[in-house]
């Protein structure tokens, strides 16, 4: 890959996974681990060795099939000040809230800012994808139920959110017909 010799100085991993739970509700959990590759002093001045987490944190929903959250739960394990775990419990403050349109707007607003984490927020947003894509085949087993009480036919949520999924583009006039729109001269 890069022709110029090069040495890790800092790695960030997110790590996130989706489980169907044995009581019909899904979990979903992340960890976000920093640490740096030399030695370094913390925020709240202690000398930490190459190696050693500048942060680590874990965020644990618990959702139903229509994405509300039913439980959550986070932790931080490590960070650069030793007031940081305080923001931890703000997790719980999740509950109630449905992943969808809006959900991170409506998440800020309640552990946003002074009264949260920014990487917890970073985090929730990697949560919030994950539990997307856990939840696929329920979205699409309800889009089958729907069809076969012959409802009409709901727009696709995901419909807009990227280049491939355009409105106007072939994979939504090949998915789903009765929602592509025609392609505007002159467009992006």
């Amino acid at each position: 890959m890069p022709d110029t010799p090069r040495r890790l100085v800092h790695e960030r991993t997110i790590s996130c996974r989706g489980y169907a739970r044995d009581d019909g509700l899904w979990e979903i959990e992340g960890e976000f681990l920093d640490v740096k590759h030399q030695p370094y002093t913390a925020g709240d001045g202690a000398a930490r060795p190459p190696g050693a987490p500048l942060h680590a944190m874990t965020l644990r929903l618990v959702i139903d099939d229509d994405a509300r959250i039913r439980d959550a739960a986070s932790t931080i394990d490590h960070a650069p000040f030793d007031t940081c775990p305080a923001a931890a419990p703000l997790g719980a403050k999740l509950v109630g809230m449905t992943i969808g349109k809006g959900f991170m707007a409506e998440a800020r607003r309640a552990i946003g800012g002074t009264r949260g984490c920014l990487h917890v927020i970073e985090l929730l947003g990697e949560v919030a994808g994950t539990a997307f894509q856990t939840l696929h085949a329920v979205r699409w087993r309800k889009v089958a139920e729907a069809r076969e009480r012959g409802e009409p036919p709901v727009r696709p949520a995901i419909i807009d959110t990227c280049h491939a999924l355009k409105a106007d583009g072939p994979v939504v006039a090949q998915k789903w017909p009765e929602f592509a729109t025609e392609h505007e001269s002159g467009g992006e």
